[in-house]
């Protein structure tokens, strides 16, 4: 057995693996995604974006009372937890 044809069949199963690696990383992140929005009660697209903005907002609103505002962190803060309540119920 030549140095050159074991090397190459080395380098061959090596791409392989790496491949099915990489093959099989958009299903993972489809399942986490998936059991994620199970366990939190959000089952579409709408629900998922009304996530992220409600919790944007309940940062926002966050920061906004830490600098001392107090009406405008209020307002952003109780639409906030509404849109939370709506995408996870």
């Amino acid at each position: 057995m030549n140095e050159t044809e074991a090397s190459g069949g080395l380098l061959k199963s090596l791409g392989e693996g790496v491949g099915n690696f990489i093959s099989a990383i958009p299903g993972a992140i489809n399942s986490f995604f998936s059991g994620l929005g199970e366990g939190a009660g959000v089952h579409g697209a709408i629900d998922w974006i009304a996530l992220v903005i409600s919790i944007a907002m309940l940062i926002s609103a966050a920061r906004g009372i830490k600098r001392g505002r107090i009406v405008g962190p209020a307002l952003g803060g109780l639409i906030g937890v509404a849109l939370l309540g709506w995408a996870v119920s």
